[in-house]
């Protein structure tokens, strides 16, 4: 089976890894670059990743024969079919490259939908609540939808306006009926202080039986609705596909407190990512060590008025500016 990602061979190693670094870190395609400098180690690659598209320097060319195969030219004449100019800003490859893949744009290529995750490795760690927070923030001047994927969540029993069925429902509506999406999306929201939030599934296996592909296209759908600014997720360790959809997001914020034991959780999750090659996860994510509050309430209304709001106001002013909107 393809692997959803790319291979960019190229002798050059400052080249090529400036440019992979640059694309994926700043989130313009909607799939993960890799760079090899060494011919041997790019063959090796593709027989372990066998890679949905592969871009080459021109002098590889000897042994490529696939249609999802293009190459580094070195004059602008020359970029046509299969070719890409290498001399020019990497914004500009990144949209090359969307031309001839047809693939779309990531989380950082436009001002479209926006993903943001809230997610960590470590239980307990204050995550749903920072992510209600965070929602609610952002919908002071941005229309968010927040999407909690835990197992048990327990927060439908939050939502005190009636609601018109929850996230297997509209998954039901995406899958059979495409036509209403959006309708069925709009019914099925329920608004806390501006944030749009869809009730949780009931069973963490309606979430579990989801493939990655579907999560793919079920995210598509709602960037395609232009429904929503942002998209803010809650996702759980039981999604497949779980590290695809956080290389979507163009922040990740990952509480982590400071005990040595959610310590070593998180710096295993790394090693893992390291190892698994997703360098864009571990760039957008923001490790964050909530300290000890006094009281956190319960109710998501009043989430905003707590020291944790002041908290997260503070650790994401860099991303969002709020003083600047206030």
């Amino acid at each position: 089976m393809e692997k959803e990602i790319i291979i960019v061979g190229h002798p050059e190693s400052d080249y090529a890894e400036r440019l992979t670094d640059y694309i994926n870190d700043n989130g313009l395609l909607n799939i993960q670059l890799i760079a090899f400098s060494s011919k041997s180690k790019y063959k090796e690659a593709v027989k372990r990743y066998n890679p949905k598209y592969k871009i080459l320097a021109v002098e590889w060319k000897e042994d490529e024969s696939s249609e999802n195969t293009f190459y580094f030219c070195e004059e602008k004449e020359e970029e046509k079919e299969e070719y890409i100019f290498r001399y020019q800003a990497a914004d500009r490859i990144a949209a090359r490259i969307r031309e001839v893949t047809h693939l779309k744009p990531g989380c950082g290529g436009g001002d479209g939908t926006k993903f943001i995750a809230i997610y960590s490795p470590v239980a307990r760690c204050l995550k749903t609540s920072s992510a209600i927070i965070l929602g609610q923030l952002l919908a002071a001047n941005h229309r968010v939808l927040y999407l909690n994927f835990e197992n048990f969540s327990g927060f439908g029993r939050f939502l005190k306006t009636p609601v018109c069925g929850d996230f297997t429902d509209l998954f039901y509506s995406f899958q059979n009926m495409p036509e209403q999406f959006s309708e069925k999306l709009e019914e099925s929201a329920v608004a806390i202080n501006g944030l749009f939030v869809i009730p949780p599934a009931l069973s963490h296996l309606d979430i579990e039986s989801i493939s990655q592909e579907e999560w793919e296209q079920f995210f598509e759908a709602l960037t395609d609705s232009a429904r929503f600014d942002y998209v803010l997720l809650d996702p759980a360790d039981c999604m497949k596909g779980l590290y695809r959809i956080l290389m979507r997001c163009s922040v990740i914020y990952t509480p982590v407190p400071a005990d040595p034991v959610a310590v070593s959780k998180m710096e295993q999750y790394e090693q893992l990512l390291g190892e698994m090659h997703y360098d864009g996860i571990l760039a957008h994510t923001r490790k964050i060590t909530p300290p000890v509050f006094k009281k956190i309430p319960v109710e998501p209304e009043e989430l905003l008025r707590s020291e944790l709001a002041e908290y997260i106001r503070e650790i994401t002013e860099a991303d969002f500016h709020w003083l600047k909107k206030s």
